[in-house]
């Protein structure tokens, strides 16, 4: 974003967009735009025939020479060919294996120097790549809706136990919207004063639900839900998975649900 001087001396914002174009057709090949004082970046991406995985990094530091990794959010509309990856899942790289494949995606740029695509893999082909960069909100409305666009379910069998895993995902965390779990009797339970407890890893401060450990009926269904609101709660570790574990319950089956979204 530019800037200059009215008639009265003040500096005054000039809303400018700026672009980048090129070619990625071989290992580490990238393209690099100045981005400082823009808000959000678009990448355009259009291949015939490239295989290989892009990666997106932005550069921070005063040099613009030192990056790092930063999310791009597909929009979904305005892919073509292979798996469209979903809309609200941010994704620091993606790998592109089919033929005649589009790909747009949104990247957040506020504080970056630069932003830089780059093949972090190369197999074959040639991808033509444009950046557009200013100082507006993303075309992808999902960056800031933050809606959960990813479930895990699981469910046992009768007097089991059952562990609900939300896979780990290189360089990105697991933010959990939602954990639902239902205690389904299939037999009539024996009540004890020991409740019984449902654990999870990879959380802060390690949440767990108590289920009473009561005489309940056969099809008696109980159920318990951990909500964390809109901006949910962030995995502890990055890249590791997450998970929730129901133990042994005799006369019992579990049903686990969790949605999450990914994040850093």
């Amino acid at each position: 974003m530019a800037t200059f001087k009215n008639d009265d001396g003040v500096i005054v914002p000039v809303r400018e967009r700026r672009e980048g174009f090129g070619t990625l057709a071989a290992l580490n090949s990238e393209i690099v735009i100045d981005v400082n004082g823009d808000e959000s970046a678009l990448v355009y991406v259009q291949s015939t025939a490239f295989i290989g995985t892009l990666e997106f990094t932005g550069s921070s530091d005063a040099t613009g020479a030192l990056f790092h990794p930063v999310p791009a959010y597909p929009f979904s509309p305005g892919c073509a060919g292979g798996t469209i990856p979903l809309a609200g899942q941010p994704l620091l790289l993606d790998a592109l294996v089919a033929a005649n494949t589009v790909r747009v995606y949104s990247v957040p740029v506020g504080q970056l120097r630069k932003l830089r695509v780059r093949t972090s893999a190369y197999t074959s082909g040639a991808a033509d790549v444009s950046i557009t960069a200013e100082a507006q909100g993303p075309l992808n409305t999902a960056i800031a809706a933050k809606p959960s666009t990813l479930l895990v379910t699981a469910t046992g069998a009768a007097s089991a136990a059952v562990t609900a895993t939300i896979p780990a995902v290189a360089g990105l965390r697991h933010i959990i919207d939602f954990i639902q779990v239902t205690r389904c009797a299939t037999a009539a339970l024996t009540a004890s004063a020991t409740p019984v407890l449902v654990t999870t890893t990879n959380l802060p401060g390690t949440p767990a639900m108590t289920f009473g450990a009561d005489a309940g009926g056969v099809g008696v269904d109980k159920e318990q839900k951990l909500d964390f609101g809109s901006t949910g709660l962030a995995a502890s570790v990055l890249g590791t998975a997450t998970t929730v574990v129901c133990p042994v319950y005799t006369g019992v089956i579990w049903r686990v649900t969790v949605g999450y979204r990914l994040g850093l």
